[in-house]
């Protein structure tokens, strides 16, 4: 058994059927109390999905020793969106957001960030093709099922990406510590794409230089940042709620 499109744990497994992503097949713990997954055995039995009982080990090699709670599952290769297909769905968003993640490498904080996305109702995603990760089994166990409620986008030109959002009406935020604008000192009226930077060096220079306006979150402690996926989510709460979207 190998390793790749191997989603793991209940949650995940529910929200993927929920999502309607395809599972070609499930792998089930021969110890696991069947009645805890009846829901999921049944949807299987329903839509002709191979369900094969192995030892508890066997799944912990499957999912790489991550916590699994005796059920995984196989889908497909992720297929991300079209640029344009994001960019006609943000535009029909009331108020459209766009969320740029520029670099984010490690995969349990990509999974929380797109998780927290999908729950503020950020739907269109744009990562890099280079230097991030893409959407692996511990993205979508980190993202607890949520990326199959996104459109991500994966791209090797983000810069040419912020210019056509500018085209449209766009306007680009990027969190730096470098400004004296904090979260609260913008209206955020215009549609917008923010751009949240790497784990270590934050947004690269090349998209701060394309960016409209960059802010920070306000701090009283002695450090001077947050980790990614938390600052993520105070600012995309912070600018929700500015909008009064809440």
């Amino acid at each position: 058994m190998g390793r790749e499109n191997i989603i793991y744990g209940r949650k995940v497994i529910r929200e993927v059927i929920d999502s309607g992503i395809s599972i070609t097949q499930l792998y089930v713990s021969e110890k696991i109390n069947k009645e805890n997954i009846k829901d999921i055995l049944d949807y299987a039995l329903n839509h002709d999905i191979v369900v094969k009982y192995v030892r508890y080990s066997d799944l912990d090699v499957l999912c790489n020793n991550n916590i699994h709670q005796g059920i995984a599952g196989k889908i497909g290769e992720y297929k991300y969106f079209k640029f344009k297909e994001c960019l006609e769905s943000a535009k029909n968003e009331k108020s459209p957001f766009i969320l740029i993640l520029d670099g984010i490498q490690d995969p349990r904080n990509l999974g929380s960030i797109l998780r927290t996305a999908e729950g503020m109702g950020i739907k269109n995603i744009i990562i890099p093709q280079k230097r991030s990760s893409g959407i692996t089994d511990v993205v979508w166990k980190s993202s607890m099922g949520a990326i199959g409620n996104l459109n991500i986008c994966r791209t090797n030109n983000i810069p040419h990406i912020i210019c056509e959002l500018k085209k449209h009406g766009f306007e680009i935020i990027a969190t730096s510590l470098d400004t004296d604008k904090f979260i609260e000192d913008h209206d955020y009226l215009s549609p917008i794409a923010l751009i949240i930077g790497n784990e270590e060096q934050g947004v690269s220079q090349e998209l701060l230089q394309l960016c409209d306006i960059k802010i920070k979150i306000p701090m009283q402690g002695k450090i001077n940042s947050f980790n990614v996926s938390v600052a993520s989510g105070i600012i995309m709460y912070a600018i929700k709620s500015i909008r009064k979207e809440f």
